[in-house]
């Protein structure tokens, strides 16, 4: 059974929105909600590497390789987190962008962010079990 959300992991959730807030970090959530959240059938896409956009989706890969990083090592409730943020939809639309620099910068990248994201999609098909019931 899952620990019980803390103070602690209260507290944890806040300092990350706070990340999220900044100027640079806004601008890249921002974007992927207007372009991207709930585009369904789009085809991948792939970002050059001196584009507005990739330093968009490298602000993603950092934030949710984070909070995947916090909750494997038991340091952040995972309930909290998935509770708050949505990873999959993000994960899903930038699998091939991470898998392509996956082959240049090593197999591990943004490891954390998928562990997470398949974590949330399990969460997520839970929930949707016990609203059902």
């Amino acid at each position: 059974m899952p620990r019980k959300p803390t103070w602690e992991d209260a507290d944890i959730l806040l300092r990350i929105d706070d990340l999220a807030a900044r100027p640079e970090t806004r601008a890249a959530l921002d974007w992927f909600r207007k372009n991207h959240l709930g585009v369904v059938g789009a085809p991948p896409v792939r970002f050059p590497h001196d584009s507005p956009e990739y330093e968009h989706v490298q602000r993603f890969i950092e934030l949710f390789e984070t909070l995947g990083t916090l909750v494997k090592l038991g340091v952040l409730n995972e309930e909290l987190v998935h509770e708050r943020w949505l990873t999959r939809a993000p994960w899903d639309f930038l699998r091939p962008t991470i898998e392509q620099d996956r082959r240049e910068l090593g197999p591990d990248y943004a490891g954390n962010f998928e562990w997470l994201a398949e974590r949330d999609r399990r969460w997520a098909e839970r929930r949707k079990g016990e609203h059902k019931a």
